[in-house]
């Protein structure tokens, strides 16, 4: 019986590690997704992260437009803000993790925000 309870037990914690794993993953690549947005451009949306496995994310700018410097503090055309970029890993239909980042967003000469 002691025998079974263990091997039960080690069951359990294996099935949790693997969540966490799991977790782990889809939050990793949720990061890596979200640094791919200009949150000017998108400033909210949803991707499929995997089956059934959505981010979802929500972006508000924190500061002004400002020029864009390039090679020895030279202005582009571009102007950039910070973004703070709240975001949700939904998985089915309840939110499994909740975060947020900050993120710059960018806008070319003509006032639109650019990809």
């Amino acid at each position: 019986m002691a025998l079974i309870d263990f091997r039960l037990s080690l069951l359990q914690t294996q099935s949790r590690q693997l969540a966490q794993a799991e977790a782990i993953q889809h939050e990793a690549n949720s990061l890596a997704l979200l640094r791919q947005i200009n949150p000017a451009a998108e400033p909210s949306g949803r991707k499929a992260l995997g089956q059934s496995v959505w981010l979802q994310w929500n972006a508000r700018m924190v500061g002004n437009y400002r020029p864009q410097l390039a090679w020895l503090g030279r202005e582009t055309g571009y102007r950039v803000a910070l973004f703070k970029v709240n975001y949700a890993i939904i998985e089915g239909d309840a939110v499994s993790v909740r975060g947020s980042v900050e993120l710059i967003g960018r806008i070319d000469p003509d006032r639109r925000p650019t990809l």
